[in-house]
């Protein structure tokens, strides 16, 4: 028994620098997530339209560009998360005033957009539709968007969920 205990110990000894130079390595490569509280808001507002097989919410901005698309896929219940961009990114993050997180993303080149998709029931989306006035979504080399949280957004999550 203490032959047993000996080479347990032995291993944890051998090990845990190791060990903790991983847990090290994990915590430093995980991005700060930002306040987004008191950002201003994009200008701009959300629409909301029946799309074939779902339904979609965009964000518009001041001069009618889509900045933003947020579309339910009925059949499949996943919600995909598009930001519109001309550079490829593999991750977008979202920020709301209860939940953050980092999303693996693609880029899909004849749209133009960075596209990360979740189930309808992620709670991220409730997060998303229920912030308090504001949610960001970010990605490495671009300035973050603020966006107001809108009806619009709950009703595209609602779709994805009846």
């Amino acid at each position: 028994m203490r032959r047993i205990a000996f080479v347990a110990m032995a291993g944890a000894l051998a090990f845990g620098p190791q060990l903790n130079q991983l847990a090290e390595a994990q915590v430093t490569t995980q991005p700060a997530q930002m306040d987004f509280s008191y950002w201003p808001v994009s200008p701009g507002a959300w629409t909301y339209r029946a799309v074939t097989g779902g339904s979609e919410a965009a964000f518009v901005d001041g001069a009618g560009a889509t900045r933003m698309v947020i579309a339910c896929g009925k059949l499949t219940r996943l919600v995909t998360l598009s930001r519109i961009s001309a550079a490829p990114a593999s991750s977008l993050s979202f920020w709301t005033s209860s939940d953050s997180r980092n999303l693996a993303s693609r880029f899909d080149q004849p749209s133009g957009r960075i596209i990360a998709q979740v189930g309808g029931m992620d709670p991220l989306l409730d997060a998303i539709a229920f912030s308090r006035g504001r949610f960001a979504v970010s990605m490495p080399g671009s300035p973050a968007l603020v966006m107001p949280a809108g009806t619009e957004i709950a009703h595209v999550v609602e779709d994805c969920r009846a």
